[in-house]
């Protein structure tokens, strides 16, 4: 059987909630990246749900630093939730955190 991923958005007012579900690597990045690409101008506040995440890989992790990027260049911010405490680990021995915090407050 083959990783799959599934993203859900869900668009309440200025907030934009993406619920990732299954396996966010190299081969299933194209369903989050399109869910990046649809968020709207007016979007304050994106909201990553990791609750069903099952595993993510580098290449994945790096386009949750490009999503906070493009929050960067949009003026909007980004929270991520429901991690479990592996994935939760991974990103705070990654410096996932420390990049968000960095990017995120600069100018706001």
């Amino acid at each position: 059987m083959y990783d799959t991923l599934e993203v859900y958005k869900k668009s309440e007012g200025n907030v934009c909630t993406l619920y990732v579900s299954g396996v966010l690597d190299y081969s299933t990045m194209d369903p989050f990246i399109k869910k990046i690409q649809e968020i709207e101008v007016s979007s304050k506040l994106v909201i990553v749900n990791f609750e069903r995440l099952e595993f993510i890989d580098s290449t994945g992790i790096g386009a949750i630093i490009n999503l906070v990027h493009e929050a960067k260049n949009k003026n909007f911010k980004v929270k991520l939730d429901g991690m479990n405490n592996e994935i939760e680990e991974l990103f705070e021995t990654l410096g996932v955190f420390q990049v968000m915090k960095s990017l995120l407050e600069v100018g706001g």
